[in-house]
């Protein structure tokens, strides 16, 4: 295994570990898979070397407050008949211009996360209203060190957190007043400050 997968390997342990000791995962979130199966292949759509380890180790269905990360049977361009008669169809696909859906952001303004394959070390972008795509991370590895960022925010703040049954508002207003700017002052020294606002947007923001 070359030095980015070693580096990319611990930070999957560590976010998994994170998952398990927050309340934000279970045994049942980002599960080891058995990855002597090997996994079946995409026609016309190769994996980069991150993405293809990490599907091969993981079984990474998760919703996190803010952010979704997708399973690998999403990566498959499906049809999907709508109707008794099947009259209605429409066709699934999470690929464009080399680049896979891996995820989704609550965000209105850029709900789609993307892996570009094609890519040394597999950044990740957004797109925005119109389709543009915007990077948001440099690499993919970084991607899940922000997530391990984005758990700690919520578990140090848990203190402040609305009383359990409160309205969804209260729960919203402690995300953006409180988390957010506790995990941009986190994350301030893994990215450049350039990426700041967008980076804290698509994690944590509407």
């Amino acid at each position: 295994m070359d030095t980015n997968l070693q580096e990319f390997s611990s930070t999957l342990k560590e976010f998994k570990q994170i998952l398990q000791t927050t309340r934000f995962g279970s045994h049942k979130d980002f599960t080891t898979r058995e990855n002597t199966k090997p996994l079946r292949e995409l026609e016309e759509h190769p994996l980069s070397p991150e993405l293809r380890y990490l599907y091969s180790n993981y079984i990474t269905l998760l919703i996190l407050p803010h952010i979704h990360i997708n399973t690998y049977s999403s990566l498959f361009p499906k049809m999907h008949i709508f109707g008794k008669t099947g009259a209605m169809s429409s066709k699934h696909n999470p690929w464009k211009e080399g680049k896979v859906v891996i995820g989704h952001s609550f965000n209105k303004s850029s709900r789609k996360i993307w892996a570009d394959t094609t890519q040394n070390l597999t950044p990740i972008h957004i797109t925005d209203l119109e389709g543009n795509f915007m990077r948001l991370t440099s690499s993919i590895n970084l991607f899940f060190k922000l997530l391990i960022e984005l758990c700690l925010s919520y578990n140090e703040n848990r203190d402040k957190e609305p009383k359990c049954g409160s309205h969804t508002d209260l729960w919203d207003l402690h995300r953006e007043e409180i988390v957010s700017p506790y995990f941009a002052n986190r994350i301030k020294d893994l990215i450049p400050a350039s990426d700041l606002f967008i980076v804290t947007a698509v994690f944590t923001q509407e």
